[in-house]
């Protein structure tokens, strides 16, 4: 029975153990980025009128989000979702146009990284080594109203890292 005892504890903290790194592992990142279009299409700022924010503790120094930084890991997927969060919502369309990059490092095969739609996903190269990508978001915003269409940019940064 103190052998069962034993084997059972040791399947258990093997479990334990695996679970916390699994935990740990590199992963695809989805970067939200929430605007108020009516604002930013009658001349508000982008700075103040958008937040990014992602699922890997991405984070801004400042608050602001072109000093936003999100950490992504080569072989692994970074995909981008653009909502508008400001009122009359029906009134606006929204897109990405293209992220084009410039870094210390070579991330993705193609530059600039194609939008399109309301979300975008690239792939990080599979050995590509540590460091800082800066990328530009271009989108637009259509008025429903006027049919006019406006296009604008923020520049946040990506730090490519191969140690999650």
């Amino acid at each position: 029975m103190k052998k069962y005892s034993f084997l059972f504890a040791a399947l258990i903290l093997m479990f334990l153990g695996s679970s916390s790194a699994f935990s740990q592992r590199a992963k695809d990142i989805k970067i939200d980025f929430r605007i108020n279009a009516e604002a930013i299409f009658h001349g508000g700022s982008v700075e103040d009128n958008s937040q990014l924010s992602d699922n890997n503790n991405g984070r801004s120094n400042n608050g602001k989000p072109s000093d936003f930084e999100s950490t992504a890991y080569p072989s692994k997927f970074v995909n981008w979702e653009i909502f508008d969060v400001g009122p009359h919502q029906e009134n606006y369309q929204i897109k990405f146009l293209d992220f084009p990059w410039t870094g210390s490092v070579t991330a993705f095969a193609q530059n600039p990284i194609p939008g399109g739609g309301k979300r975008a996903k690239v792939k990080i190269e599979d050995n590509t080594p540590d460091g800082t990508v800066k990328y530009t978001i271009r989108f637009t915003i259509r008025s429903q109203t006027t049919g006019e269409t406006r296009t604008f940019v923020l520049d946040p940064k990506i730090r490519i890292t191969s140690t999650p």
